[in-house]
């Protein structure tokens, strides 16, 4: 975080689990570019306190959250893998409210994500974006992610088939 930045980045903690309740009612109803939908929030808090709960437990797995006048503005996660072979790698994802669009939170959280990761142990983390969300690809990119491949039909919104790309980077 810079000195001026008005938001912290942290960790998730049980107690945040209402005001994720209440961030993600929000930035699902802003946004199709997420991989889940309103359809699949249930809202509930005791859904939210399990699974902070399993991004506490699993080794190389954080959810990140930026806070800014004690609400929470935007969110990362990443989940490493499940099996020895695929552990080194983390799965990745940031959701902003659209009011924090351009404002420079999303650059702090990948930046934290990416040290945090490789403090963990993580070789590499991975993630997957709509293919004509050209902001969103642009700004991995601009983070060393490169394009990976293309994932045909990989994604379902509102009854159409949406290509998904694929998109890593190597953590030094």
């Amino acid at each position: 975080m810079s000195a001026s930045a008005p938001w912290t980045i942290r960790r998730a903690e049980r107690l945040d689990a209402q005001a994720l309740v209440d961030f993600k009612a929000q930035v699902l109803k802003e946004t199709e570019f997420l991989l889940q939908g309103v359809e699949d929030f249930t809202g509930h808090k005791v859904d939210e306190i399990q699974i902070i709960e399993a991004f506490t437990r699993h080794q190389g797995s954080s959810l990140l959250l930026a806070i800014e006048d004690n609400e929470i503005v935007a969110m990362c996660t990443v989940v490493a893998g499940a099996f020895v072979r695929s552990r080194h790698v983390g799965q990745t994802g940031i959701a902003v409210l659209q009011s924090h669009w351009g404002r420079g939170v999303a650059a702090a959280l990948i930046r934290r994500a990416l040290r945090d990761a490789a403090a963990q142990g993580l070789k590499k983390l991975s993630l997957q974006v709509h293919a004509d969300n050209h902001r969103a690809r642009r700004f991995y990119q601009n983070h060393g992610f490169q394009y990976e491949g293309r994932l045909r039909a990989e994604a379902l919104l509102a009854g159409n088939l949406v290509d998904l790309l694929a998109m890593g980077r190597i953590l030094e």
